[in-house]
């Protein structure tokens, strides 16, 4: 299975503010129970524009194991 660059959300640290989702160009963020979560992560660019804005920093990179459209985003075997 390959690995795609996603924004992993720490919901420990997540306030909610929904800055993140209001980043995502391709829409890939929403609120699930007060926390933001990739929803989805076929869409995500892999531009990390999601990482500036959390005022909590809450959000972090990772090679994330999956599958999907490898022609969107950062994929790697």
């Amino acid at each position: 299975m390959k690995s795609k660059w996603v924004p992993v959300i720490d919901a420990n640290v997540c306030s909610g503010c929904q800055e993140c989702i209001y980043a995502c160009g391709p829409n890939c963020l929403e609120l699930a129970q007060g926390t933001a979560v990739l929803a989805r992560p076929d869409r995500c660019g892999s531009e990390e524009h999601c990482i500036g804005p959390c005022p909590s920093g809450g959000i972090e990179m990772q090679w994330v194991q999956m599958s999907g459209d490898t022609s969107v985003g950062k994929w790697k075997n």
